[in-house]
């Protein structure tokens, strides 16, 4: 299964789960589908940081995106809640700082040593490069923590680190797989050890399995962009166009 099947699955997840949220809240089987989202579209996020060929482009689209739709949540519901694309933008900081650490402890230039580099006026030893990386990664993480100590975040801290154990797994399928399942079973993890509805998060077990690392013959890649406000858009619509009719 190519990685353009992955994101149509966790699109009609998505689009099932938003369905039942708006439109049928009674519907529990809408929600258990819905649940199978955020592991595959975590994938997704770890899949296109790693290939992608500008990084900051790639931060820049999906938190833009995700700006624009929090500042029209913001508008209608008045409440500070940060939706599942800051969660990703997140995802895609500590990635960023993730890697240039990995790159520095295997000898590898990276935007950290670049930047030493610039400031020292000569190319940095491992050990500082590592120092630093390390130093960047940690403020960035301890920052993370904060922010979703203090503002509701989408699937707070479990969602914005779920890539960044994808992408720990490595390039080859099965540690691609291996970094999935254990991210997705610490999200759907319930220490009371009743189900609950992230418990369903374990289905998306058998698409992360079925993942074969291939692109797919088909990109649509803006697609996958403007499906989430506009399907957004229509089911709210819908909802306010029922509510009129009453």
């Amino acid at each position: 299964m190519s990685i353009f099947w992955i994101k149509m699955i966790a699109a009609a997840s998505m689009l099932a789960d938003h369905a039942g949220m708006i439109l049928f809240p009674d519907v529990t089987w809408l929600r258990i589908i819905g649940r199978l989202a955020l592991p595959l579209y975590a994938l997704c996020i770890a899949e296109g940081f790693r290939h992608t060929r500008n990084r900051l482009k790639y931060f820049l689209r999906i938190f833009s995106l995700g700006a624009i739709c929090q500042i029209a949540y913001v508008f209608v519901s008045d409440e500070l809640y940060l939706g599942i694309l800051i969660t990703f933008s997140l995802s895609i900081i500590l990635l960023f700082f993730l890697d240039a650490l990995l790159c520095a402890c295997g000898g590898k230039e990276n935007p950290i040593s670049k930047m030493l580099t610039k400031l020292r006026k000569k190319a940095p030893g491992k050990g500082l490069s590592v120092t630093v990386s390390a130093l960047c990664l940690a403020a960035a993480l301890a920052g993370v923590i904060v922010l979703s100590h203090f503002v509701e975040i989408d699937y707070e801290l479990s969602g914005i680190l779920f890539p960044v154990l994808v992408y720990l797994g490595g390039s080859t399928r099965l540690g691609k797989f291996a970094g999935a399942c254990a991210a997705t079973v610490l999200l759907a993890c319930n220490i009371e050890g009743s189900m609950t509805p992230r418990t369903w998060s374990l289905l998306a077990i058998l698409p992360l399995a079925l993942y074969n690392g291939q692109p797919g013959k088909y990109k649509l890649k803006y697609f996958f962009y403007i499906f989430y406000p506009a399907h957004l858009v229509i089911l709210y619509g819908i909802d306010m166009l029922i509510t009129f009719l009453r």
